[in-house]
């Protein structure tokens, strides 16, 4: 049985690349993962209030674990 994930601080493009594994690049990889939050309003809210920025590169624990929350663990 897998252990889960501790949400730990993760830089976009490595949790993009979680969720993407088979993605061609890392660059598609953080494009469709963006996408993917994008389009779920309810966690991009509690992201910034999470202190989320769009072009920040690395996400803290607790902004790793509300893409968990919201997308499952990769």
């Amino acid at each position: 049985m897998n252990k889960p994930l501790s949400p730990r601080p993760c830089g976009k493009r490595e949790l993009a690349r979680m969720y993407f594994p088979k993605t061609a690049n890392a660059a598609s990889a953080v494009a469709n993962l963006r996408n993917l939050m994008l389009c779920n309003q309810d966690m991009m809210k509690e992201l910034k209030a999470a202190g989320y920025k769009s072009h920040a590169k690395i996400l803290t624990p607790r902004q790793v674990g509300i893409i968990y929350q919201y997308l499952g663990e990769p």
